[in-house]
């Protein structure tokens, strides 16, 4: 699996978002790209997360569209999420982490943003943080426990957790009341570095390297595995000490 190369990307993208008015008309009201393509920092394993924001979710028109959709599905490893303009308030409370981190990397490809004026509840965000940073925390441990004796089962495992890290540094910083206006992978490398834990900074570095290279050194798995644990920990641990000044 390649990188999708930034041509082809935008050329199928522009077509979407020509798809996309054309089946949903005055129904369509945004479509946005988030996550990593919003960036520029795709990796080989990346999807391209896409917002198609509407008015209704008309079954006439979602069948025009289905087509579209395919075709962008296949050729740029497309995931999009159809969104009510009803429902943002209520996704924002109910996925605050996620939709916090949308908020932080998005890129409007047509249509008004709705994330400007878009405010995350801070209580919801502090409590859906919570529960991200604790079940990682103790799933990583159980990663641990059942693929240590076969380490070239890890990569991925590591992998994975670079997207709750992130977005909970994110939302750390901006629970601490900081002006947060970086990247959600710059956010968990400035939380690790004041941390003052070299172990901390080392597993963020290969966590990095494990998401852009897809490789991992032998023996360094089990190692940031526990690393990355103990790192949801102490997130979780600076959160609540944010909360009790």
């Amino acid at each position: 699996m390649v990188i999708v190369e930034t041509s082809t990307l935008n050329a199928v993208l522009d077509e979407f978002v020509q798809e996309a008015q054309r089946a949903f008309g005055e129904d369509l009201l945004s479509v946005i790209l988030f996550g990593s393509a919003a960036e520029g920092r795709m990796r080989q394993q990346s999807d391209v997360n896409l917002i198609v924001y509407l008015a209704d979710f008309e079954q006439a028109r979602v069948d025009e569209f289905r087509s579209a959709l395919r075709v962008c599905h296949s050729a740029i490893r497309a995931s999009v999420m159809f969104l009510l303009r009803d429902e943002l308030p209520e996704a924002a409370r109910l996925f605050a982490v996620k939709f916090n981190d949308i908020k932080a990397r998005h890129r409007m490809l047509w249509g008004n943003d709705p994330f400007a004026s878009l405010v995350i509840d801070k209580a919801e965000l502090r409590r859906r943080t919570r529960e991200v940073l604790l079940n990682l925390s103790i799933r990583l441990r159980e990663r641990y426990a059942m693929l240590s004796l076969r380490e070239e089962q890890l990569g991925p495992v590591i992998s994975e957790a670079a997207s709750p890290l992130r977005s909970a540094a994110l939302a750390l910083l901006d629970l601490q009341g900081e002006t947060v206006d970086m990247s959600p992978r710059d956010a968990l490398i400035k939380v690790a570095q004041a941390s003052q834990n070299p172990g901390f900074v080392s597993a963020v570095e290969v966590l990095s390297q494990v998401r852009e290279q897809q490789s991992l050194e032998v023996g360094q798995g089990s190692r940031v595995l526990l690393q990355l644990s103990a790192l949801a920990a102490y997130l979780l641990a600076s959160l609540n000490a944010a909360e009790a000044l």
